[in-house]
């Protein structure tokens, strides 16, 4: 176990009992990850606390009037138009609205998570980030070339510690 590992797992421990989630997102976060989905639930509802209202649904604000953008982007790239797989892509635009890396964001222990399941449900997205760019990062910047933007960073970038290797040399 790495130390990434037994990070995750001290703050999966120290969390208060999980927050409702959106009923959708616990039929796939259960689905996609088995036993690590309350783990995952409870990380992703401690992250991102205004985003699930009492009642267990979704609420996205006029701040993330891109949230719509990011879901079209992904549902545009999917494997399928499953109802588990545009699960996952709700899920994950709407992560891209958190603080931190988007694995972090989504709750999952490690980067490499991340990467597997874009490559399984959308998997020409998957195939077209050829540099390894982070995966906010790499959204944003497909939707900035949509709108023919040429400088772009997602809407936490400038904040993050690791802005410089990401963004280093970058037009």
């Amino acid at each position: 176990m790495n130390d990434l590992s037994r990070s995750y797992l001290a703050a999966r421990a120290a969390l208060p009992p999980t927050r409702l989630v959106p009923a959708w997102l616990a039929l796939a976060l259960e689905a996609e990850f088995g036993d690590q989905a309350a783990a995952i639930a409870t990380l992703w509802s401690a992250r991102h606390p205004a985003v699930v209202r009492e009642d267990g649904s979704t609420g996205v604000d006029d701040r993330h009037e891109e949230y719509g953008d990011l879901l079209e982007l992904m549902l545009e790239n999917a494997a399928t138009g499953s109802t588990h797989t545009i699960s996952i892509a709700r899920w994950i635009a709407l992560s891209c609205f958190g603080q931190d890396h988007l694995w972090e964001d989504l709750g999952l222990p490690e980067r490499p998570a991340l990467g597997a399941l874009i490559a399984r449900h959308f998997p020409a997205l998957h195939a077209r980030n050829v540099h390894n760019l982070r995966w906010k990062k790499f959204f944003y910047k497909q939707l900035c070339d949509r709108a023919q933007v040429r400088a772009c960073r997602a809407p936490s970038c400038a904040e993050c510690s690791e802005y410089a290797g990401c963004f280093e040399g970058s037009a």
